[in-house]
């Protein structure tokens, strides 16, 4: 127990040096920034409890969260999916947008102009569809995530009115194996790595208000730059192996786990020309992020099972900053058959509010959550309330 505290002392100077070192590094906001943090994947479930999962990494989740995770997998688990998320103005705005543009020419565009005006700083964002298939056993995992489409916008005024428009579409295969070491007598120790090929189409423009009435089409193939690459996830999961027999541990049953995404990074240097022919130039690159979160864990009463976690994530990330990289939750899960299960998550992302519900029903499973994102700089809160939901198959 005490080499345990010795770690998760570490990891969170760790955490406290990067949030020192990011805040002076830190440049002026650029008119043309996009201040989100991208997550090229998202566990509903995750973003129900806070987006913190580090330290739990115990479903097929874990090949993206801890890959480390897969070795304390005690079965295996098939799932099929397809999730959409966003917020609710993103509709009001698409149709807003189709109205104006279907208008009498020679008006349209100060219509366009007006309509624009009147969202000024309003943040917009979709993310669909998301289509995944996982298939993980005790010690590795599989998946294949063929389509996942974010889109950020913003309206902003570059001396006139325009949407800034962010799009980044990825497919990703990954294979993970985890295992377990004998480092230590006290403490039980089990190592991940996930590899991974991504190709990604990646779209960034702004659209002046006159030009966005003559072309709603906010977005053109031509205009994306695509590529593919390999990279690699290694993550680290400890916890005390004598916990029933200590004081905190015997009540709390902690975990401490540790992730560095996107190891090697070093850009999309292949381009297939999958999205367009004549496209050119590289996406941005995954860019190489360190997570450390812990998680404390109640025994189980009867059918139900509580659990809290807390995160930093996305540590040497461009945009982030303390507040954006803390995430915290609680899941209280319920187990009535394995065919019939549940379980209702609140949280905290980057300093808002989560919820999100699971309901479980022979092999079909549904989760839901809503998050708030973080998309204004350090200097200027702005947040923008999501939506998520995913239905799969499971077993």
């Amino acid at each position: 127990m005490l080499r345990f505290r010795s770690c998760a002392i570490v990891a969170l100077s760790l955490s406290c040096s990067l949030s020192v070192w990011q805040a002076r590094a830190q440049s002026s906001p650029s008119g043309l920034k996009d201040f989100t943090i991208h997550q090229p994947y998202l566990s509903v479930r995750a973003l129900g409890m806070g987006n913190a999962f580090t330290a739990l990494a115990d479903d097929y989740n874990a090949l993206f969260y801890n890959p480390a995770g897969l070795a304390r997998l005690e079965e295996g688990q098939i799932n099929l999916g397809i999730g959409a998320g966003g917020d609710v103005k993103a509709l009001e705005l698409k149709s807003d947008i189709d109205r104006v543009s279907g208008g009498e020419a020679g008006k349209k565009e100060n219509e366009m102009v007006a309509l624009l005006e009147s969202k000024m700083g309003d943040h917009y964002s979709a993310r669909v569809p998301t289509v995944s298939a996982f298939w993980v056993r005790p010690k590795w995992g599989f998946a294949f995530i063929p389509a996942d489409l974010n889109i950020e916008a913003e309206v902003r005024r570059l001396g006139i009115a325009s949407l800034f428009v962010t799009a980044t579409q990825d497919s990703t295969l990954a294979y993970g194996r985890g295992w377990d070491v004998n480092w230590f007598r006290d403490t039980r120790v089990s190592l991940g790595m996930t590899g991974k090929a991504v190709y990604r189409a990646a779209y960034s423009n702004t659209i002046f208000a006159p030009d966005l009435a003559q072309n709603k089409n906010i977005m053109r193939a031509e205009d994306a730059k695509e590529g593919l690459t390999f990279d690699a996830d290694l993550g680290i999961l400890m916890s005390p192996r004598n916990a029933a027999g200590t004081g905190w541990g015997r009540l709390f049953r902690p975990s401490l786990g540790m992730t560095v995404r996107n190891v090697v990074d070093y850009g999309f240097t292949s381009n297939m020309h999958l999205v367009d022919k004549n496209s050119s130039g590289q996406p941005p690159k995954l860019g190489r992020r360190f997570d450390v979160g812990t998680m404390w864990e109640l025994p189980e009463f009867w059918i139900f099972n509580l659990r809290g976690m807390v995160d930093i994530r996305d540590m040497g990330h461009e945009n982030w900053a303390f507040r954006k990289g803390l995430h915290a939750g609680v899941e209280f899960q319920w187990k009535i058959r394995s065919w019939w299960q549940g379980g209702w998550r609140v949280g905290v992302n980057q300093g808002y509010f989560t919820a999100g519900f699971t309901g479980k029903l022979a092999v079909f499973n549904l989760d839901i959550a809503t998050y708030a994102e973080e998309v204004g700089p350090s200097d200027a809160r702005n947040a923008n309330r999501r939506y998520v939901a995913k239905a799969s198959l499971d077993w």
